[in-house]
Protein backbone atom coordinates (compact mmCIF):
# COMPACT_ATOMS: atom_id res chain seq x y z
CA UNK A 1 0.00 0.00 0.00
CA UNK A 2 1.18 3.57 -0.94
CA UNK A 3 2.23 5.85 1.75
CA UNK A 4 -0.34 7.90 0.54
CA UNK A 5 -3.10 5.23 0.65
CA UNK A 6 -1.96 4.56 4.27
CA UNK A 7 -2.09 8.34 4.96
CA UNK A 8 -5.79 8.66 3.86
CA UNK A 9 -6.90 5.52 5.47
CA UNK A 10 -5.65 6.16 8.79
CA UNK A 11 -6.91 9.92 8.51
CA UNK A 12 -10.32 9.16 7.52
CA UNK A 13 -10.73 6.19 9.61
CA UNK A 14 -9.48 8.39 12.82
CA UNK A 15 -11.97 11.56 11.54
CA UNK A 16 -15.19 9.27 11.48
CA UNK A 17 -13.98 8.61 15.21
CA UNK A 18 -13.38 11.65 15.77
CA UNK A 19 -17.22 12.78 14.52
CA UNK A 20 -18.72 9.79 16.54
CA UNK A 21 -16.78 10.64 19.64
CA UNK A 22 -17.95 13.91 19.66
CA UNK A 23 -21.60 13.06 18.79
CA UNK A 24 -21.49 10.98 21.89
CA UNK A 25 -20.19 13.76 23.68
CA UNK A 26 -22.50 16.01 22.67
CA UNK A 27 -26.02 13.93 23.01
CA UNK A 28 -25.28 12.46 26.40
CA UNK A 29 -24.15 15.34 28.75
CA UNK A 30 -27.08 17.30 28.38
CA UNK A 31 -29.30 14.04 29.03
CA UNK A 32 -27.32 13.28 32.08
CA UNK A 33 -27.43 17.16 33.52
CA UNK A 34 -31.42 17.25 32.53
CA UNK A 35 -31.68 13.88 34.25
CA UNK A 36 -29.33 13.49 36.93
CA UNK A 37 -28.19 17.14 37.50
CA UNK A 38 -24.89 18.84 36.59
CA UNK A 39 -23.33 17.99 39.67
CA UNK A 40 -23.56 14.23 38.30
CA UNK A 41 -22.40 15.49 35.10
CA UNK A 42 -19.54 16.94 37.03
CA UNK A 43 -18.46 14.29 39.34
CA UNK A 44 -18.61 12.08 35.77
CA UNK A 45 -16.15 14.84 33.79
CA UNK A 46 -13.83 14.85 37.22
CA UNK A 47 -13.60 11.38 37.68
CA UNK A 48 -12.16 10.84 34.06
CA UNK A 49 -9.46 13.28 34.76
CA UNK A 50 -8.40 11.72 37.78
CA UNK A 51 -8.21 7.82 36.32
CA UNK A 52 -5.82 10.31 33.40
CA UNK A 53 -3.43 11.04 36.12
CA UNK A 54 -3.68 6.94 37.01
CA UNK A 55 -2.93 6.16 33.44
CA UNK A 56 0.35 7.82 33.89
CA UNK A 57 1.65 4.47 35.31
CA UNK A 58 1.72 3.08 32.02
CA UNK A 59 5.08 5.07 32.31
CA UNK A 60 6.07 5.71 28.94
CA UNK A 61 5.77 2.11 28.15
CA UNK A 62 3.57 2.35 24.65
CA UNK A 63 5.98 5.83 23.55
CA UNK A 64 9.07 4.02 23.79
CA UNK A 65 7.89 0.60 22.66
CA UNK A 66 7.01 2.20 19.28
CA UNK A 67 9.58 4.14 18.32
CA UNK A 68 11.58 0.61 19.06
CA UNK A 69 8.92 -0.92 16.74
CA UNK A 70 9.70 1.10 13.94
CA UNK A 71 13.64 -0.94 13.58
CA UNK A 72 12.30 -4.18 13.62
CA UNK A 73 9.19 -3.58 11.38
CA UNK A 74 10.85 -1.91 8.94
CA UNK A 75 13.89 -4.97 8.86
CA UNK A 76 11.09 -7.44 8.73
CA UNK A 77 12.41 -8.80 11.88
CA UNK A 78 10.05 -11.03 13.66
CA UNK A 79 12.45 -12.38 16.31
CA UNK A 80 13.09 -8.30 17.26
CA UNK A 81 9.25 -7.60 17.12
CA UNK A 82 8.56 -10.40 19.45
CA UNK A 83 10.96 -9.59 22.21
CA UNK A 84 9.99 -5.97 21.76
CA UNK A 85 5.91 -6.52 22.20
CA UNK A 86 7.12 -9.35 25.25
CA UNK A 87 9.17 -6.67 26.95
CA UNK A 88 6.40 -4.03 26.47
CA UNK A 89 3.50 -6.46 27.15
CA UNK A 90 5.30 -7.27 30.82
CA UNK A 91 5.93 -3.92 31.76
CA UNK A 92 1.94 -2.91 30.72
CA UNK A 93 1.02 -6.11 33.49
CA UNK A 94 2.93 -4.52 35.89
CA UNK A 95 1.43 -1.19 35.38
CA UNK A 96 -1.90 -2.83 35.07
CA UNK A 97 -1.20 -3.94 38.86
CA UNK A 98 0.13 -0.88 40.15
CA UNK A 99 -2.82 0.86 38.47
CA UNK A 100 -6.00 -1.17 39.84
CA UNK A 101 -4.35 -0.35 43.36
CA UNK A 102 -4.32 3.27 42.56
CA UNK A 103 -7.65 3.36 41.64
CA UNK A 104 -8.67 1.55 44.77
CA UNK A 105 -7.39 4.59 46.51
CA UNK A 106 -8.25 7.16 44.33
CA UNK A 107 -12.02 5.88 44.70
CA UNK A 108 -12.23 5.93 48.51
CA UNK A 109 -10.50 9.65 48.71
CA UNK A 110 -13.31 11.12 45.64
CA UNK A 111 -15.87 9.77 47.62
CA UNK A 112 -14.63 11.43 50.56
CA UNK A 113 -14.45 14.44 48.37
CA UNK A 114 -17.35 15.19 46.82
CA UNK A 115 -19.65 13.69 49.88
CA UNK A 116 -21.36 16.61 50.43
CA UNK A 117 -22.55 16.94 46.90
CA UNK A 118 -23.06 13.04 45.77
CA UNK A 119 -23.60 9.71 47.56
CA UNK A 120 -20.58 8.56 48.63
CA UNK A 121 -21.23 5.04 47.64
CA UNK A 122 -22.40 6.26 44.45
CA UNK A 123 -18.96 7.65 43.32
CA UNK A 124 -17.10 5.20 45.41
CA UNK A 125 -18.45 2.82 42.93
CA UNK A 126 -18.44 4.98 40.20
CA UNK A 127 -14.65 5.07 39.95
CA UNK A 128 -14.43 1.53 39.93
CA UNK A 129 -16.22 0.78 37.37
CA UNK A 130 -15.29 3.22 34.74
CA UNK A 131 -11.36 2.72 35.71
CA UNK A 132 -11.80 -1.20 34.78
CA UNK A 133 -11.78 -0.32 31.29
CA UNK A 134 -8.14 1.23 32.01
CA UNK A 135 -7.17 -2.19 33.69
CA UNK A 136 -8.18 -4.41 30.80
CA UNK A 137 -6.28 -2.32 28.34
CA UNK A 138 -2.70 -2.50 30.59
CA UNK A 139 -3.21 -6.16 30.62
CA UNK A 140 -4.77 -6.97 27.13
CA UNK A 141 -4.61 -4.36 24.51
CA UNK A 142 -1.12 -2.24 25.57
CA UNK A 143 1.65 -3.81 23.01
CA UNK A 144 -1.56 -4.20 20.19
CA UNK A 145 -1.91 -1.01 20.05
CA UNK A 146 1.95 0.16 19.99
CA UNK A 147 2.62 -2.94 17.37
CA UNK A 148 -0.72 -1.45 15.25
CA UNK A 149 0.61 2.17 15.83
CA UNK A 150 4.08 1.46 14.87
CA UNK A 151 3.08 -0.54 11.77
CA UNK A 152 0.75 2.63 10.15
CA UNK A 153 -2.30 0.55 11.26
CA UNK A 154 -4.13 2.78 13.43
CA UNK A 155 -7.56 2.77 11.30
CA UNK A 156 -7.95 -0.99 12.74
CA UNK A 157 -7.92 0.99 16.39
CA UNK A 158 -10.02 3.97 15.19
CA UNK A 159 -12.52 1.50 13.26
CA UNK A 160 -12.99 -1.28 16.01
CA UNK A 161 -13.39 1.78 18.56
CA UNK A 162 -15.79 3.51 16.74
CA UNK A 163 -18.50 0.82 16.73
CA UNK A 164 -17.96 0.75 20.62
CA UNK A 165 -18.61 4.31 20.79
CA UNK A 166 -21.84 3.91 18.73
CA UNK A 167 -23.48 1.29 20.63
CA UNK A 168 -22.22 2.39 24.04
CA UNK A 169 -24.42 5.75 22.89
CA UNK A 170 -27.00 3.86 22.12
CA UNK A 171 -27.27 2.11 24.87
CA UNK A 172 -26.73 5.05 27.08
CA UNK A 173 -28.83 6.79 25.62
CA UNK A 174 -31.72 3.96 25.72
CA UNK A 175 -31.30 3.70 29.50
CA UNK A 176 -30.71 6.82 30.72
CA UNK A 177 -33.93 7.92 28.56
CA UNK A 178 -36.11 4.82 30.63
CA UNK A 179 -35.00 6.02 34.08
CA UNK A 180 -32.27 3.51 35.08
CA UNK A 181 -29.70 5.22 37.67
CA UNK A 182 -26.39 6.28 36.36
CA UNK A 183 -24.78 3.35 37.74
CA UNK A 184 -26.32 1.04 36.02
CA UNK A 185 -25.64 3.25 32.97
CA UNK A 186 -22.12 3.27 33.64
CA UNK A 187 -21.64 -0.29 34.28
CA UNK A 188 -23.61 -1.12 30.53
CA UNK A 189 -20.95 1.65 28.99
CA UNK A 190 -17.74 -0.24 30.85
CA UNK A 191 -19.28 -3.94 29.41
CA UNK A 192 -19.86 -2.17 25.94
CA UNK A 193 -15.90 -0.58 25.83
CA UNK A 194 -14.57 -3.95 27.72
CA UNK A 195 -15.77 -5.61 24.29
CA UNK A 196 -13.70 -4.09 21.97
CA UNK A 197 -10.46 -5.70 23.28
CA UNK A 198 -11.41 -8.80 22.07
CA UNK A 199 -11.48 -7.70 18.27
CA UNK A 200 -8.04 -6.21 18.81
CA UNK A 201 -6.78 -9.56 19.58
CA UNK A 202 -8.57 -11.50 17.25
CA UNK A 203 -7.27 -8.91 13.86
CA UNK A 204 -3.41 -8.87 15.80
CA UNK A 205 -3.29 -12.57 15.95
CA UNK A 206 -4.90 -13.49 12.62
CA UNK A 207 -2.83 -10.32 10.44
CA UNK A 208 0.96 -11.26 12.37
CA UNK A 209 2.19 -14.57 12.04
CA UNK A 210 4.41 -16.07 14.80
CA UNK A 211 3.52 -13.46 17.30
CA UNK A 212 4.69 -14.54 20.41
CA UNK A 213 4.48 -12.24 23.48
CA UNK A 214 6.42 -14.64 26.11
CA UNK A 215 8.95 -12.64 28.56
CA UNK A 216 12.38 -14.35 29.35
CA UNK A 217 14.15 -12.32 31.58
CA UNK A 218 17.57 -13.21 30.12
CA UNK A 219 16.56 -12.52 27.14
CA UNK A 220 14.66 -8.99 27.63
CA UNK A 221 14.47 -6.06 25.19
CA UNK A 222 15.44 -2.89 27.05
CA UNK A 223 13.10 -0.03 26.23
CA UNK A 224 15.21 3.01 25.84
CA UNK A 225 14.13 6.44 27.02
CA UNK A 226 11.28 4.69 28.72
CA UNK A 227 11.76 7.49 31.68
CA UNK A 228 11.74 10.29 29.38
CA UNK A 229 8.56 9.46 27.63
CA UNK A 230 7.04 9.27 30.94
CA UNK A 231 8.03 12.34 31.60
CA UNK A 232 6.05 13.96 28.69
CA UNK A 233 3.15 11.53 29.45
CA UNK A 234 3.41 13.58 33.01
CA UNK A 235 3.31 16.59 32.23
CA UNK A 236 0.85 16.21 29.38
CA UNK A 237 -1.60 14.66 32.12
CA UNK A 238 -0.75 17.65 34.86
CA UNK A 239 -1.35 20.29 31.87
CA UNK A 240 -4.41 19.06 30.67
CA UNK A 241 -5.83 16.77 33.32
CA UNK A 242 -5.19 19.56 35.84
CA UNK A 243 -8.40 21.98 35.11
CA UNK A 244 -10.97 20.09 36.26
CA UNK A 245 -9.32 18.87 39.80
CA UNK A 246 -8.41 21.69 40.14
CA UNK A 247 -12.05 23.19 39.94
CA UNK A 248 -13.34 20.32 41.95
CA UNK A 249 -10.86 21.35 44.83
CA UNK A 250 -11.33 24.82 44.80
CA UNK A 251 -14.44 25.76 43.61
CA UNK A 252 -17.72 23.53 43.08
CA UNK A 253 -18.89 20.14 41.45
CA UNK A 254 -21.23 22.79 39.01
CA UNK A 255 -18.62 24.83 38.04
CA UNK A 256 -16.30 21.90 37.06
CA UNK A 257 -19.32 20.97 35.05
CA UNK A 258 -19.68 24.10 33.13
CA UNK A 259 -16.02 24.13 32.64
CA UNK A 260 -16.80 20.35 30.75
CA UNK A 261 -19.13 21.49 28.70
CA UNK A 262 -16.71 23.82 27.28
CA UNK A 263 -13.85 21.59 27.46
CA UNK A 264 -16.50 18.98 25.54
CA UNK A 265 -16.86 21.17 22.34
CA UNK A 266 -13.02 22.38 22.27
CA UNK A 267 -12.00 18.70 22.83
CA UNK A 268 -14.43 17.75 19.84
CA UNK A 269 -12.27 20.50 17.99
CA UNK A 270 -8.91 19.57 19.34
CA UNK A 271 -9.92 15.68 17.98
CA UNK A 272 -10.61 16.80 14.23
CA UNK A 273 -7.33 18.53 14.17
CA UNK A 274 -5.60 15.74 15.76
CA UNK A 275 -7.30 13.38 13.29
CA UNK A 276 -5.10 15.46 10.21
CA UNK A 277 -2.12 13.85 12.34
CA UNK A 278 -3.43 10.48 12.67
CA UNK A 279 -0.62 7.73 10.83
CA UNK A 280 2.30 10.79 9.96
CA UNK A 281 4.13 9.60 13.65
CA UNK A 282 4.97 6.46 12.45
CA UNK A 283 5.34 7.84 8.45
CA UNK A 284 7.55 10.21 9.51
CA UNK A 285 9.50 8.00 11.62
CA UNK A 286 9.96 4.92 9.08
CA UNK A 287 11.02 7.68 6.64
CA UNK A 288 13.51 10.15 8.51
CA UNK A 289 16.43 7.59 8.58
CA UNK A 290 15.71 6.64 5.13
CA UNK A 291 15.19 9.59 3.11
CA UNK A 292 15.49 12.94 5.36
CA UNK A 293 15.33 15.42 2.33
CA UNK A 294 11.70 14.05 1.40
CA UNK A 295 10.91 13.65 5.00
CA UNK A 296 11.45 17.23 4.88
CA UNK A 297 10.11 18.42 2.00
CA UNK A 298 6.27 16.16 3.10
CA UNK A 299 6.79 18.01 6.94
CA UNK A 300 6.36 21.58 5.33
CA UNK A 301 3.62 20.93 3.06
CA UNK A 302 2.11 18.83 5.90
CA UNK A 303 2.53 21.98 8.02
CA UNK A 304 0.88 24.16 5.69
CA UNK A 305 -2.29 22.39 5.08
CA UNK A 306 -2.60 21.43 8.90
CA UNK A 307 -2.50 25.57 9.84
CA UNK A 308 -5.19 26.80 7.21
CA UNK A 309 -6.89 24.31 8.21
CA UNK A 310 -6.35 25.18 11.86
CA UNK A 311 -7.45 28.92 10.96
CA UNK A 312 -10.43 27.77 8.79
CA UNK A 313 -11.70 25.27 12.04
CA UNK A 314 -11.00 28.03 14.95
CA UNK A 315 -12.45 31.21 13.10
CA UNK A 316 -15.83 28.68 12.56
CA UNK A 317 -15.78 28.63 15.91
CA UNK A 318 -15.43 31.75 16.48
CA UNK A 319 -18.24 32.60 14.94
CA UNK A 320 -20.24 29.51 15.70
CA UNK A 321 -20.48 29.11 19.30
CA UNK A 322 -22.52 31.41 21.16
CA UNK A 323 -25.67 30.39 18.91
CA UNK A 324 -24.61 26.66 19.83
CA UNK A 325 -23.84 27.37 23.31
CA UNK A 326 -27.59 28.19 23.77
CA UNK A 327 -28.84 25.39 22.32
CA UNK A 328 -27.12 22.98 24.04
CA UNK A 329 -27.60 24.53 26.80
CA UNK A 330 -31.19 25.30 26.83
CA UNK A 331 -32.61 22.76 29.43
CA UNK A 332 -29.64 22.99 31.50
CA UNK A 333 -31.28 25.43 34.17
CA UNK A 334 -29.57 24.55 37.24
CA UNK A 335 -26.21 25.72 36.37
CA UNK A 336 -24.89 29.86 34.07
CA UNK A 337 -23.28 27.95 31.21
CA UNK A 338 -23.56 31.12 29.60
CA UNK A 339 -19.98 31.98 30.06
CA UNK A 340 -18.92 34.67 27.43
CA UNK A 341 -15.44 35.29 29.11
CA UNK A 342 -14.92 30.96 28.78
CA UNK A 343 -15.65 31.29 25.24
CA UNK A 344 -13.13 33.35 24.42
CA UNK A 345 -10.36 31.98 26.46
CA UNK A 346 -11.12 28.30 25.00
CA UNK A 347 -10.67 29.98 21.77
CA UNK A 348 -7.84 31.61 22.63
CA UNK A 349 -6.27 28.62 24.45
CA UNK A 350 -7.18 26.31 21.24
CA UNK A 351 -5.54 28.16 18.83
CA UNK A 352 -2.29 28.27 20.32
CA UNK A 353 -2.24 24.70 21.93
CA UNK A 354 -2.97 23.19 18.66
CA UNK A 355 -0.81 24.81 16.51
CA UNK A 356 2.15 22.83 17.81
CA UNK A 357 0.51 18.99 16.59
CA UNK A 358 2.48 19.23 13.63
CA UNK A 359 5.71 19.90 15.02
CA UNK A 360 4.66 17.47 18.67
CA UNK A 361 3.87 14.82 16.12
CA UNK A 362 7.25 14.93 14.18
CA UNK A 363 9.55 15.13 18.01
CA UNK A 364 7.42 11.52 18.68
CA UNK A 365 8.39 10.14 15.34
CA UNK A 366 12.14 11.21 16.11
CA UNK A 367 11.62 9.67 19.25
CA UNK A 368 13.32 13.13 20.98
CA UNK A 369 11.96 12.39 24.41
CA UNK A 370 14.87 12.87 26.42
CA UNK A 371 16.22 16.31 24.36
CA UNK A 372 12.73 17.77 24.82
CA UNK A 373 12.02 16.91 28.38
CA UNK A 374 12.97 20.10 30.06
CA UNK A 375 10.52 21.77 28.03
CA UNK A 376 7.96 19.90 28.88
CA UNK A 377 9.09 20.32 32.47
CA UNK A 378 9.19 24.26 32.41
CA UNK A 379 5.56 24.71 30.51
CA UNK A 380 3.86 21.98 33.20
CA UNK A 381 5.97 24.36 36.01
CA UNK A 382 4.71 27.34 34.58
CA UNK A 383 0.90 25.78 33.94
CA UNK A 384 0.37 24.40 37.99
CA UNK A 385 2.22 27.35 39.41
CA UNK A 386 -0.07 29.95 36.94
CA UNK A 387 -3.19 28.12 37.79
CA UNK A 388 -2.92 27.66 41.72
CA UNK A 389 -1.78 31.30 41.58
CA UNK A 390 -5.15 32.09 38.96
CA UNK A 391 -7.67 30.05 40.42
CA UNK A 392 -7.62 32.09 43.24
CA UNK A 393 -8.74 35.12 41.47
CA UNK A 394 -10.53 34.29 38.63
CA UNK A 395 -11.66 31.15 38.76
CA UNK A 396 -12.29 28.96 35.71
CA UNK A 397 -11.03 31.65 33.98
CA UNK A 398 -8.04 31.53 35.79
CA UNK A 399 -7.10 28.10 34.57
CA UNK A 400 -7.64 29.13 31.37
CA UNK A 401 -5.30 32.36 31.51
CA UNK A 402 -2.55 29.80 33.06
CA UNK A 403 -2.85 27.58 30.45
CA UNK A 404 -2.26 30.18 27.52
CA UNK A 405 0.89 31.42 29.33
CA UNK A 406 2.48 27.67 29.24
CA UNK A 407 0.76 26.82 25.36
CA UNK A 408 2.61 30.14 24.45
CA UNK A 409 5.95 29.47 25.59
CA UNK A 410 5.72 25.69 24.85
CA UNK A 411 3.79 25.73 21.00
CA UNK A 412 6.94 28.53 19.76
CA UNK A 413 9.77 26.27 21.79
CA UNK A 414 8.22 22.85 19.61
CA UNK A 415 8.41 24.60 16.43
CA UNK A 416 12.03 26.27 17.31
CA UNK A 417 13.45 22.72 17.98
CA UNK A 418 11.43 20.52 15.41
CA UNK A 419 13.29 23.02 12.62
CA UNK A 420 16.57 23.46 13.63
CA UNK A 421 17.61 19.92 15.85
CA UNK A 422 15.10 17.71 13.22
CA UNK A 423 14.98 19.12 9.85
CA UNK A 424 17.59 21.43 9.69
CA UNK A 425 15.06 24.20 8.32
CA UNK A 426 14.31 27.99 9.41
CA UNK A 427 12.35 28.67 11.88
CA UNK A 428 11.11 32.20 10.03
CA UNK A 429 8.67 30.83 7.80
CA UNK A 430 6.88 28.41 10.29
CA UNK A 431 6.32 31.39 12.73
CA UNK A 432 5.35 34.11 9.85
CA UNK A 433 2.81 31.24 8.80
CA UNK A 434 1.49 31.36 12.57
CA UNK A 435 1.39 34.60 12.13
CA UNK A 436 -0.40 35.21 8.79
CA UNK A 437 -3.19 32.71 10.24
CA UNK A 438 -3.78 34.00 13.22
CA UNK A 439 -4.09 37.69 11.77
CA UNK A 440 -6.49 35.94 9.20
CA UNK A 441 -8.65 34.25 12.43
CA UNK A 442 -8.92 37.73 14.32
CA UNK A 443 -10.02 39.30 10.81
CA UNK A 444 -12.40 36.84 9.84
CA UNK A 445 -14.32 36.58 13.25
CA UNK A 446 -14.35 40.79 13.13
CA UNK A 447 -15.78 40.57 10.04
CA UNK A 448 -18.20 38.17 10.06
CA UNK A 449 -19.47 38.48 13.46
CA UNK A 450 -22.48 40.93 12.71
CA UNK A 451 -23.71 39.09 10.17
CA UNK A 452 -23.51 35.82 11.80
CA UNK A 453 -25.17 37.44 15.19
CA UNK A 454 -28.62 38.95 13.24
CA UNK A 455 -29.09 35.99 11.92
CA UNK A 456 -31.80 34.09 14.49
CA UNK A 457 -31.15 30.70 15.69
CA UNK A 458 -34.43 28.58 17.16
CA UNK A 459 -33.00 24.63 16.81
CA UNK A 460 -30.54 22.82 15.10
CA UNK A 461 -31.49 23.01 11.86
CA UNK A 462 -31.50 26.51 11.66
CA UNK A 463 -27.53 26.43 13.26
CA UNK A 464 -26.71 23.85 10.08
CA UNK A 465 -27.62 26.29 8.26
CA UNK A 466 -25.78 28.82 9.24
CA UNK A 467 -22.42 26.78 9.95
CA UNK A 468 -22.68 25.83 6.32
CA UNK A 469 -22.97 29.18 5.31
CA UNK A 470 -20.12 30.26 7.84
CA UNK A 471 -18.39 27.48 6.97
CA UNK A 472 -18.20 28.00 3.27
CA UNK A 473 -17.87 31.30 3.39
CA UNK A 474 -14.69 31.67 5.88
CA UNK A 475 -12.85 28.54 3.99
CA UNK A 476 -12.13 31.36 1.39
CA UNK A 477 -9.31 33.47 2.91
CA UNK A 478 -7.75 30.10 3.75
CA UNK A 479 -8.18 28.89 0.75
CA UNK A 480 -6.74 31.44 -1.35
CA UNK A 481 -3.61 31.45 1.71
CA UNK A 482 -3.41 27.47 1.25
CA UNK A 483 -2.91 28.09 -2.93
CA UNK A 484 -0.16 30.88 -2.78
CA UNK A 485 2.11 28.82 0.19
CA UNK A 486 1.31 24.97 -0.32
CA UNK A 487 3.87 24.58 -3.37
CA UNK A 488 6.86 27.07 -1.83
CA UNK A 489 9.87 24.72 -1.07
CA UNK A 490 10.61 24.01 2.12
CA UNK A 491 13.67 25.52 3.00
Amino acid sequence: MSTRAVILKNISANLLLQLITALGGFILPPLIVVTYGSATNGMLASIKQFIAYLTLLEAGIGAAAIVALYQALTAHDNQLRNRILAATHHFYRISGCLFAIALLILAILFAWLTHNEISASLTFYMVLIMGAVNILDFFFFGSYRALLTADQKTYIISTIQTGSILANIAVSYWLISTGYNILTVQTASTLIQASKFLLYRHYVRHHYHNLNQHYNKHNAYQLQQTWDALTHQLTGLLIFSSPLVLITFFLSLKDASIYAVYALIFGAIKMALQSLSQGMQAIFGHSLTIDPERTRQNFCRYNRLFMCFLGWVYTCTGLLLVPFIQLYTHNMTDANYHQPILAILFLLVGIIENSRIPSMTMIMAAGRYKATKPQALLEAALNITCSLCFIQIWGSAGILLAALVSFLYRSSEMVHYTCKHILSLSCIRPYLLWLIVFALIAASISIGWHPVSSISVHNYPDWIKLSCITGLSTAIPFSILLFLIYRRPAQ
